[in-house]
Parts: structure tokens; sequence; C-alpha cells
């Protein structure tokens, strides 16, 4: 593993920067996040590439020498059976591929899937929403072992702790407020820190989910004020929900199993 002291920007402070930036939507609303839009799942999971590259020297040399690639938006088995749209998956080159510039990895599709990866969010509406994403995870689990027993499974969770959200869905002034949601937010890393792990065994189980938390109201005055919160109840360091902790465990497995 590396071990790099230098200013690396993890994904968890990147999606800040992200939501932090203005612009123009196709939906109403110039707002940064749209539930009917998939930008911030995307961009979420190429910083977790980036992520997994500082943070291994073997994925590093792997993508450094073109021997692994990613793909966004891929279709493992027919999504509209038993399968999956997959916000990332990672794996061999199935061509030839550029390298890509030093410190990246070439886009393209995998001979194999050695790890695909899942991007949700829970903006607004906590309490519908929470059992959603847990079902929607553990059923990405399953259907991608059913396909690719070997992969690496995994979900990154962009979780809301603002006490007022602007939903660009909702009628205009429509704003939702959030009662108790220091509690609630508490009660979903919980539910998120309590799914079945394969604990790096071969198993249809996930194998880990990485939690960020942000203060992100949606209000076009606020456009901006977007924080990144790492005061409980977001998942502390060293915790396995943590999301720096999830990033070095997911890139401990993939060099155990892959590299």
């Amino acid at each position: 593993m590396s071990r790099k002291q230098d200013n690396h920007h993890f994904g968890d402070r990147r999606i800040v920067e992200w939501l932090n930036q203005e612009r123009e939507w196709k939906y109403p609303k110039n707002v940064p996040y749209h539930p009917r839009s998939d930008s911030h799942g995307g961009a979420q999971s190429r910083y977790f590439v980036d992520d997994l590259i500082y943070e291994s020297d073997a994925i590093a040399e792997a993508a450094r020498e073109g021997n692994l690639v990613y793909a966004e938006d891929y279709d493992v088995g027919d999504p509209r059976g038993l399968g999956w749209n997959v916000d990332l998956v990672m794996g061999p080159p199935a061509g030839d591929v550029q390298a890509p510039l030093e410190g990246g990895m070439a886009v393209g599709p995998p001979s194999e899937v050695w790890l695909a990866a899942d991007a949700k969010s829970i903006i607004t509406e906590h309490q519908k929403a929470r059992r959603n994403r847990q079902r929607d995870i553990n059923s990405f689990a399953d259907i991608m072992h059913s396909h690719h027993s070997e992969a690496i499974t995994c979900g990154i969770l962009l979780l809301n702790i603002a006490d007022r959200f602007d939903s660009p869905t909702r009628d205009p002034d429509d704003v939702t407020d959030h009662p108790h949601i220091d509690r609630i937010v508490g009660e979903i890393v919980d539910l998120f820190d309590s799914i079945d792990r394969s604990e790096g065994e071969m198993s249809a189980n996930l194998d880990g989910v990485g939690l960020v938390v942000v203060d992100h109201t949606n209000l076009e005055d606020d456009v901006g004020d977007t924080e990144m919160v790492t005061r409980e109840p977001a998942p502390q360091p060293g915790e396995r929900v943590h999301y720096r902790t999830f990033v070095s465990e997911m890139a401990d497995l993939m060099e155990q199993r892959f590299l």
C-alpha cells in the first residue's frame, strides 16, 4: 500500500467542491444537485478511482501501464431483468488501450469486472430514502456476484445532514424541513454499517460502503456554502463506513485478490 504525504484531495472533499459549483441544468432551477441527474454519482465514482490510485502503488502501476481500466454506466447482464447499470466498474482492458497520463487510469470496457461500485445519495426525505438505498445496495451486490463471482462490490453514499433542503422537483418556495436530522443521519450511518459484509471472502455480500456526510441546502442563495461534515454522527476515522477508511480497505482488497 502507498502512504504518500502530499496534498491529494480525497473524494469526500472533492464532492463538496463539486456541489459548490454553479452550473446550468436542463431541469428547473440553477442548483448544483438534482435528483434526476446522475452527474453527482459520476463525479463521486471518478473521484473514487483517483483515490484508489493514490492509495495503492500496485493499482497506480497497473493503471499507468494500461493494465487496468474503468468504465461508467456499465451494463452487467440485462438491466431490465437480472442485471444492473453499474455506476463504475474496473478491471483489465478488453482490448488495446492508450496508457493514460501520469496519475490517471484509462477509460474503456474491462475484459472482466474486478471491482464494481454503486454511487447513491440520500439528500432529502431521509425516512423513505434510507430503506430504498439499503435495498438498492444489497440487490446490487447480489446481482453483481451472480455475474462476476470474484468481483469486489462496494457502495458510496452521499448523505445530507442539512436541516432544510430546496428540492428542484418541488414547487418554488416549497422547502423541506428536516427536524431531528442529526438523529436520523446517525440511524442511517448505523443502518449502512450493519449491512452484512464479505469480510474479504468470496461471497454474495457487499465488500464495503463509504459514507460522505455533507451540509447541503440546495437553496439558491446558499450555493457555495456546502460543507463536509466530520463531527458525529458522521462516521469517524477508522470506522469501516468512514470514506477514507473504506478507500483504504477497497484498495487492500484489490491488491490481495487481483494484483
